[in-house]
């Protein structure tokens, strides 16, 4: 009876420690009472301190809003912009362009964008009008080629360590579309070749009529690296942000709650199929989610409360079990006395923010250091400099 007893209570405490693991992977993000307001928000609500990093003068860079990045374990730095692909050492130091644009041996004709998998010492290239992904070394060396099937379209969206994250085409049926369709994305394990994760869409027979697509341009969903050995997901018209570590066991990590009234998921596939499939004002007023970004602790968001007649849509910072109180258009620098204001919007849009070793890093033009409540980090800076790369490092 003793023996029963002790086994007795073993169990329930297991059982008590697993319910509990997880209660405490799924979070709520409480959205439901944001508000717009013109006030920036404080960095210093996520960001625990900012480093610099100042780019070589030459070559010249383009706009750091055209810019993607991508960063590598010994943190030398890859900035993707039109047809080039620059590799810089931790400091700034220029290495190479990575790429050759062209006909010829070794050449590609353009880059559309890359697919970095830092883990595994690669990227993919997507060119426009081949039917395959170059695949270079860190160095821009070719080490050979992903098919990228064009009937039905097979895009790869990600990779991370040895999985790639990819998505294949479908039809629309009689001039109704959900493109999200049946699945949300597929993962394939690149070691054997085989897809091992599909995501699936329980909502696919929502459908709205084809007309003008507003595009996302992080579709088909919002993701990264949450830490070394996690990486995390959300579909983009979902509330629920996923976390995995193998793809085998995949969780809720975040449940976002927004206003009563927001944009649920039919309303925002039916816009996204064809806005005419909602009415104007509704189109241009509608509360909703955005873009989402999630963090270890909470998440960084943006929220179109209104486009028309007055733009008001906002970026802010919600910890975990936490609720957003104001989201505005920048992001004000309270941390220190560098770092102009900024803007989310296009790294998070493009889902191109980089979030490595807790910093995330950002672009930023270099005359933006000499506007009212900044400072040039660096004495030799003038407006005309590259851009600077921002390190924000997270708080825990």
């Amino acid at each position: 009876m003793v023996i029963f007893i002790i086994l007795l209570l073993i169990v329930t405490g297991v059982s008590c420690q697993k319910e509990s693991k997880n209660q405490n992977q799924t979070a709520i993000i409480d959205l439901s009472e944001v508000k717009f307001s013109d006030a920036p928000q404080p960095l210093s609500d996520f960001v625990e301190s900012i480093e610099y990093i100042k780019l070589s003068e030459e070559p010249l860079v383009h706009d750091a809003a055209l810019i993607d990045m991508a960063v590598d374990k010994d943190e030398n730095l890859y900035l993707k912009m039109p047809n080039c692909l620059f590799k810089y050492t931790s400091d700034g130091t220029f290495i190479k362009n990575l790429v050759k644009i062209g006909q010829g041996p070794g050449e590609i004709p353009n880059i559309l964008d890359i697919i970095p998998n830092m883990d595994r010492d690669f990227m993919l290239i997507n060119t426009h009008g081949k039917d395959y992904y170059p695949k270079i070394s860190l160095d821009g060396e070719e080490i050979g080629r992903v098919e990228k099937p064009i009937y039905p379209e097979r895009r790869i969206y990600a990779h991370w360590k040895d999985y790639e994250i990819y998505k294949i085409s479908h039809p629309d049926k009689n001039r109704y579309i959900n493109h999200d369709g049946e699945f949300f994305f597929n993962v394939m394990d690149i070691r054997t070749d085989s897809t091992i994760y599909r995501m699936k869409n329980h909502h696919s027979h929502i459908m709205g009529k084809i007309g003008t697509r507003a595009k996302y341009g992080s579709y088909p969903t919002y993701r990264g690296p949450l830490n070394e050995s996690t990486y995390w997901v959300k579909p983009l018209f979902v509330d629920t942000v996923y976390s995995t570590t193998d793809w085998t066991d995949i969780q809720p990590l975040y449940i976002i709650k927004q206003h009563s009234d927001a944009a649920d998921y039919e309303w925002l596939i039916k816009a996204d199929a064809g806005i005419e499939n909602v009415s104007k004002s509704d189109f241009l007023s509608r509360d909703r989610l955005e873009h989402v970004w999630a963090l270890e602790n909470g998440i960084l968001y943006s929220y179109i409360f209104e486009i028309r007649p007055e733009e008001k849509i906002g970026y802010g910072y919600c910890p975990a079990n936490g609720k957003g109180k104001y989201a505005s258009p920048l992001f004000k620098n309270d941390v220190d006395e560098y770092c102009p204001s900024l803007n989310f919007r296009f790294i998070m849009q493009n889902c191109s923010m980089v979030c490595k070793n807790g910093y995330i890093y950002i672009p930023v033009n270099a005359f933006k250091f000499f506007e009212e409540g900044a400072k040039p980090p660096f004495p030799d800076l003038t407006e005309d400099s590259n851009p600077v790369i921002v390190k924000l490092k997270l708080k825990k």
